[in-house]
């Protein structure tokens, strides 16, 4: 009963979804901009070649790293919102007395964009067309990535108190695709280490990673980062809507 009320939620999602445009692109967006990457990466890298020497090829795996990084910032923003919406109507406290439960019902909002990021990572993945990755071995990262959708869900829901503060929000979390390219770019250890406390950082590194062994060492740094991270902001979210 509890698995039909939170699918019956999620439809609900889809309808309301559907009826805004703006919701709409923020799911296809990442989609759009791995076709962008598909298309346009390969005329620029050919410019800059031809016109300063510049070889990009040896950096399309960070830019698809950031095209994937995407999906989780905007699925996860998206739920947010809707998160605001439903707390400002009092729909938390509707659900909290039915059989759903409150539980239930943050277990579907998180749920659900999870596996629409995941679907989303392996859908840009299919895209993008500038780099090989297989498809087995990329199961991990999609998967991490996936995780990141709920803890920005969660900072939406949060840090904002409704959803004017809530865009204004989305502007400081949209500079999480900044994380990976600290170290990427820079050489500066401390700000490494900096970076590595983000959760946004590790799927990105894994992407990058080129030794095996160093491959499943990041994933499991970056599941402990990431699951640190949402119990924080789960227990504050807690305290809020209490």
């Amino acid at each position: 009963m509890v698995v039909k009320r939170i699918f019956l939620l999620a439809v609900s999602d889809w309808k309301n979804i559907s009826r805004d445009p703006l919701l709409i692109f923020s799911m296809v967006g990442s989609l759009l901009l791995a076709l962008l990457v598909r298309f346009g990466v390969p005329e620029l890298h050919a410019f800059l070649s031809q016109h300063i020497s510049f070889s990009l090829n040896e950096h399309f795996l960070i830019i698809i790293g950031l095209v994937l990084l995407m999906a989780p910032l905007m699925i996860g923003i998206l739920y947010g919102f809707i998160l605001l919406d439903e707390r400002d109507e009092g729909l938390l406290l509707y659900y909290s007395i039915t059989p759903l439960t409150k539980s239930g019902y943050l277990f579907g909002r998180l749920l659900f964009p999870i596996g629409i990021t995941f679907l989303l990572a392996y859908s840009i993945i299919l895209i993008q067309g500038i780099v090989a990755v297989r498809f087995a071995s990329f199961i991990p990262v999609a998967f991490l990535f996936a995780l990141q959708t709920p803890i920005i869900t969660m900072i939406m829901a949060t840090l904002a108190s409704n959803k004017v503060e809530g865009l204004a929000l989305t502007k400081v979390i949209n500079l999480c695709i900044l994380v990976p390219l600290i170290d990427y770019i820079l050489a500066s250890p401390l700000l490494n280490v900096v970076a590595m406390f983000f959760p946004v950082y590790w799927p990105v590194a894994m992407l990058l990673e080129n030794q095996p062994t160093r491959y499943w060492i990041d994933f499991i740094l970056g599941i402990m980062m990431t699951v640190l991270w949402f119990t924080v902001i789960h227990y504050k979210f807690q305290r809020k809507i209490e």
